[in-house]
């Protein structure tokens, strides 16, 4: 299944993502959790997780043409944004 990642703050310079939005191949079953991990984001550095413009947590299982957005956490626990 094919699913849109973007990620914002620094996680554009630790994650395999980068600076632009990517289209990533994923596994039929996969959860937000799997993506994560094989982009490189970890749980400890993720404040907040969307789907598709709506905030889902890490085990929510990925759909077909999912847009996942990961923010970073930043300093004084405030969401880095874009």
């Amino acid at each position: 299944m094919r699913v849109t990642v973007v990620v914002h703050g620094s996680l554009r310079t630790t994650s395999a993502v980068g600076t632009e939005e990517v289209i990533f191949e994923a596994q039929d079953g996969w959860r937000l959790r799997d993506l994560s991990e094989a982009l490189n984001i970890w749980e400890s550095e993720v404040r907040e997780v969307r789907r598709n413009g709506e905030r889902t947590r890490l085990d929510a299982k990925l759909r077909n043409r999912d847009r996942v957005e990961f923010f970073a956490r930043a300093g004084n626990g405030v969401i880095a944004r874009p």
